[in-house]
This record gives C-alpha cells, structure tokens and sequence, in this order.
C-alpha cells in the first residue's frame, strides 16, 4: 500500500508523445513477474473533462455515479479483456474522491487482479497530470520516452490512425517536449524523472531495461526481453495495426528512418518548428535552407495577410500603436531565444 494514503506503491508514469514507442516500453516493463502494464484506456485525459458533470464528489450519489462511469469505462479497451473493476468495488475502496483518488482505485484493482505489485501507466498526455500525481505519489516514477521527433513524424504519417500534415505534426510533438522537459527542470521533479532514448533502448536493449529496473526498483528478468512472446502481446499485436511489431524481437536498427523516407521539405519543416527540442534532446538537427525559410516564411505572411483582409472587412484592424508594440515585443523576445539557442548544447543526450 501506499504510503501517502493511496492504494498503488510506487506508481510507474509513462510519459511519451504518440509513435515515440511507448507500446514497446509497456510491453517490456509489463514482462516482468511483478509489473502490470495493462493496455493504455487513457483515463486521465477521458475522465478528467467529465468529473464537474457530476456535481459534488463528496456527495455518495454522485460519487457512486463516477464509479459506475468508471466502471463501464474499463469495459471498452482497444486491446485486452481484463474484468472491469466492478462500481461497488470502486465506491467502498477509494482513498479520495477525486481523479487521482478513482484512477488509484481503478488500477489497484487492475494491479491486484494481475497478481502484480506495481503498476505501468500508459496515458496519452500524462505529462499535464505529472505535478498532479507526483503530489500525491511522493514515491511515483516517471519514465520519459523520447524517440527522434522526425522518425515519430514519419510513424505517425504512416499511421491509419493519426492524422494532420508535417507541421502539425511537429508542432504537436514540439509542445510535447517542452511539456515533458519543463518537467525536468524542476528540483522537486527532476530526481523521480528518467529520460530514456527510443533509439538506446532499440540498440542496447539490456543495457537500457537492466537501468530502467534499477530506476523503479525492481530486478531485472530475463523475461522482459521476450515479451514478444506472451499470449497477452501476440493477441494486442494481432488487433492493433499500429501494434503489429509488438509480437516481434526488438528491432535494433529501427531508427533514422527518416533520413530516407521523409523527404526534404519535411525533414526542414520539422528541423524548424522544433530545432531548439531536437537539440535539448541530443538529435543533431542541420541549419534549415534559405529556401525553405524563405518559403515558409512566405506562407506565414500571406496567411497573416488574408486574416487581417479579413479582419479589415468586419472594421476590426488593430491599432497602429498596438501594431507597434506587439512587433518590438515579438523582436525581443526573439532576439533573447536566438542568444540562448546559439549557446544551446545537449542536456539529454543519448545514454549509448
């Protein structure tokens, strides 16, 4: 049991952007005799938007009603049918009503259900919540899961289930980043944080899972490099598309994709939008052309331009003063990011 007052002992966080391998990191960790790593339903981000629908949580009524929410949510997972913890369970077990106190519950029954002593979150966007749960979990691990921002682009536009071009694409994984690594430059978080590298777990698997362990404190198992072989993981592989290479070996030269497969413009669109986060990272990230900042700058304009012809139509044109002070402040604060990015080196580098 918890020693903060929650049912899970030293939760372990996976933080990770979509095509980063995160599945691969689950099914590794949840290899091991005494982890649970269930397929990811993404409770967080799902339950957290519903919690003010149900009014007061400390009343029984609604508190019964999010457990009975709870409980039909575990019911439909993309992959895997563990038995739902039932609403009664939920209800009379909870430490705390709130989304931490019903993820706690949920998942301790998901634990215990398992045979297993610690639990591997999987949750789209965990890093919004990571302040959250490292409140109330003094002993929460975070695992840190950064795969080259230009190979996950090309996973992700090879998906059938993601969507958007490159630059969404790199502005989402951008955000992301700062998110996960603003985390890391906090005192009070940094020390229960591990980065690891997609391409140093795919290379040096041993190497990497042996320190992985160590980090959450659990042995290491010669079991965990052959996860591909569980029933579990060949029936997830089978139903996901995107999981496919899960019932696989480990894929060592799986990296660097994209240098022949994104393609040019791509490539320098990425390196642009999210040079600075490539770099923090360790990824080299070549000076983009003068001919593709020239045309994305040239975009940039003639979007901007066709907004304010808009704007102007409706008699809603910003001042000329405000025009002003809005541009001096856009310089400045450029001029500040430039001097620090000239000065930038790797702090996250590649362990291998």
């Amino acid at each position: 049991m918890s020693t903060d007052g929650l049912l899970i002992d030293r939760p372990i966080v996976l933080l990770a952007s979509e095509r980063s391998g995160g599945n691969l990191l689950r099914a590794v960790l949840g290899s091991h005799s005494q982890v649970v790593a269930p397929s990811p339903v993404h409770f967080l981000i799902n339950i957290d938007p519903l919690l003010p629908l149900y009014g007061d949580l400390t009343d029984d009524t609604s508190f019964r009603e999010a457990c009975q929410d709870v409980s039909r949510f575990f019911q439909y997972q993309i992959a895997g049918h563990a038995e739902p913890p039932q609403p009664d369970a939920l209800f009379e077990n909870a430490r705390e009503r709130s989304l931490i106190g019903l993820m706690d519950v949920a998942f301790h029954y998901v634990m215990r259900a398992s045979g297993a002593t610690r639990v591997l979150l999987k949750e789209n966007e965990a890093f919004r919540y990571a302040n959250r749960l490292a409140n109330r979990y003094a002993d929460i691990r975070f695992l840190y899961l950064v795969r080259d921002g230009r190979d996950a682009a090309l996973s992700w536009l090879k998906s059938p289930n993601h969507f958007g071009g490159i630059s969404h694409i790199a502005r989402t994984w951008r955000d992301e980043q700062r998110a996960c690594l603003s985390l890391l430059c906090d005192p009070d978080l940094s020390e229960r944080i591990r980065v690891v590298h997609y391409e140093d777990l795919v290379s040096t698997p041993r190497d990497i899972v042996e320190s992985l362990c160590d980090f959450v404190d659990v042995d290491f198992e010669e079991s965990m490099l052959e996860f591909h072989g569980r029933d579990e993981i060949r029936a997830q592989s089978a139903g996901v598309r995107n999981w496919e290479n899960l019932s696989k070996p480990i894929m060592e030269q799986n990296f660097n994709k994209h240098q022949k497969e994104l393609g040019w413009w791509r490539t320098q669109t990425f390196n642009q939008i999210a040079h600075r986060e490539l770099a923090a990272l360790g990824y080299e990230v070549p000076k983009v052309s003068a001919i593709h900042r020239l045309g994305s700058q040239a975009l940039s304009v003639s979007k901007e331009a066709l907004g304010l012809a808009l704007k102007a139509g409706r008699g809603r044109l910003p001042k000329p003063v405000e025009v002003l002070a809005r541009g001096k402040r856009r310089r400045h604060f450029g001029q500040i990011a430039s001097e620090l990015e000239a000065r930038q080196r790797p702090r996250w580098p590649r362990e291998h």
